[in-house]
């Protein structure tokens, strides 16, 4: 049986960042699905202390235990904590057998050392969930990206003209995000009211050329008036600081009724709750994605498409991969998205099965996984 190991650094530190959890944990359940053996393996590299941390390693260890238990998949996964002092779920010898007999690592888009013990496995895969920062890293430090031989990413643009960053010679292959679509069943009722998403206010930046790639910040403040436009509130789940205490009130004045993502969706299951209970997603997209004509597509998005949740998104240059106008929208100005708004309530129900369409056709794991599995040559 072919194994993989779905490599990982530090997302267990922050269980609450119930997203980053999602795509590793997508990996692993939609190779087992494909019957290929499937592992986490995941990095925390330097020490946890709980007087600095939120949490203690033993906190973050039984959490990620439990979520192992909720998905199956607790006798296939290790932890090795501050370079090899301790390992959780699988022990250091265990580790080592599986990286000898591995056929394949997909490194999500984590640092990999030169010493790391998993430069032994043959086929090593770099996934670029980060289109446009992850090249611009590349260009300016070492990311570790010359100790993969396969470079995967799901920036439609990566690569092309039309992409306004060096590649400096990696041939990355496009991907889409992918759905378990068994994980995530299609939940489609009139009654539901939120337009949602589930994001950070801020999170990374890069300085490329003299030019700022930014963060969600400057998107959501230039559509700040979407939800008075359109005449429909607007429910993030927002991580967003105590020092952005006048941006939640200029949020706020303007019908964006900002929710607690760490109690929204602040672990799998409660992010998969908030996402099924929501009429249809809204959403920004990071500056740097817009800037550099990434054509980035985000997994989140994929999970609302899956949930039979139309999909009303900024457009970073990927139309010419998928198909919009139903059940996916996307938009580049305040009056774009308020049509589209429209749109989706005049039609309801009629974009809730245009977006499950899509997720099965486009985004549905056992086709993205497969396509990858064959392009590594497994």
């Amino acid at each position: 049986m072919v194994k993989v190991i779905v490599a990982t650094r530090n997302t267990t530190a922050t269980p609450e960042f119930a997203g980053s959890t999602w795509v590793p944990l997508q990996y692993v359940f939609g190779l087992r699905k494909l019957g290929v053996e499937a592992y986490w393996v995941e990095r925390l590299r330097h020490p946890i202390d709980p007087i600095i941390h939120p949490h203690s390693i033993h906190y973050l260890m039984d959490r990620f235990h439990s979520t192992a238990e909720d998905f199956a998949f607790q006798d296939n996964y290790c932890v090795e904590y501050n370079r090899g002092e301790r390992y959780f779920g699988m022990t250091e010898k265990q580790l080592e057998q599986l990286i000898n007999e591995a056929d394949l690592m997909l490194n999500i888009s984590g640092y990999l050392p030169p010493n790391s013990p998993l430069m032994r496995i043959p086929r090593r895969a770099f996934v670029d969930v980060d289109p446009g920062y992850t090249q611009i890293w590349v260009l300016q430090t070492d990311v570790g990206i010359d100790r993969h031989n396969f470079f995967f990413t799901v920036g439609q643009n990566v690569g092309r003209p039309e992409f306004s960053i060096p590649t400096q010679g990696v041939k990355w292959q496009t991907i889409l995000p992918f759905v378990v679509l068994d994980l995530w069943p299609a939940c489609i009722e009139e009654r539901y009211h939120r337009f949602s998403t589930i994001g950070d206010w801020r999170a990374q930046n890069a300085l490329f050329e003299g030019e700022y790639y930014g963060t969600k910040r400057e998107q959501f403040v230039r559509f700040l008036r979407v939800p008075v436009e359109a005449k429909q509130k607007m429910e993030p789940a927002l991580c967003i600081g105590s020092e952005d205490h006048e941006d939640m009130g200029l949020l706020f004045a303007h019908d964006w009724l900002v929710r607690d993502p760490y109690l929204f969706a602040g672990d799998p299951h409660s992010y998969r709750e908030f996402i099924q209970h929501s009429r249809a997603e809204f959403s920004v997209a990071k500056s740097g994605y817009i800037k550099s004509n990434s054509g980035w597509f985000s997994d989140r998005t994929a999970c609302y498409l899956a949930s039979g949740k139309p999909a009303l998104v900024q457009s970073t240059g990927f139309e010419w991969r998928l198909p919009t106008g139903k059940g996916l929208l996307t938009y580049s100005t305040i009056e774009e998205a308020v049509a589209c708004i429209q749109a989706i309530n005049n039609d309801y129900i009629a974009h809730c099965y245009a977006a499950r369409a899509l997720a099965e056709q486009y985004f549905d794991s056992d086709i993205v996984l497969s396509s990858i599995l064959k392009h590594v040559g497994l």
